[in-house]
């Protein structure tokens, strides 16, 4: 995968949060070529035993672009869905105090790649 592949998502990416008790950044992710699909990717890097939810990708943006940011989370989706194949969207932790969100999907080489951000849900 050329360096610049994901540039579009983390340029779009930058400096956004994700609204929550805490507020976090989204952070740039690309986990090599694998055995499994997004899903088991997610559960092998955010812990196998915590509880994992798959929220549509419309759902999902239902309410930030809905935001003070939602131009730019409007930009955010353009920007997964133009250059990621297999978009899917994760929670893990449903239930705990923390909560690990993942934006996964494939990119042209075959990487999963994606961002990560946590929210704060007491």
């Amino acid at each position: 995968m050329s360096p610049d592949e994901l540039q579009e998502i983390r340029k779009v990416s930058d400096g956004l949060e994700y609204p929550s008790e805490s507020d976090a950044p989204f952070d740039l992710f690309r986990w090599p070529k694998g055995r499994g699909w997004g899903r088991e990717q997610v559960v092998a890097h955010g812990g196998a035993n915590r509880k994992v939810e798959e929220v549509t990708i419309d759902a999902f943006f239902a309410e930030l672009v809905e935001s003070d940011d939602g131009a730019r989370y409007k930009q955010l989706r353009r920007a997964l869905e133009s250059q990621l194949k297999e978009l899917n969207i994760f929670r893990v932790g449903v239930g705990e105090p923390k909560v690990d969100i993942y934006l996964v999907g494939r990119t042209r080489a075959g990487d999963w790649a994606g961002l990560h951000t946590t929210s704060i849900e007491t």
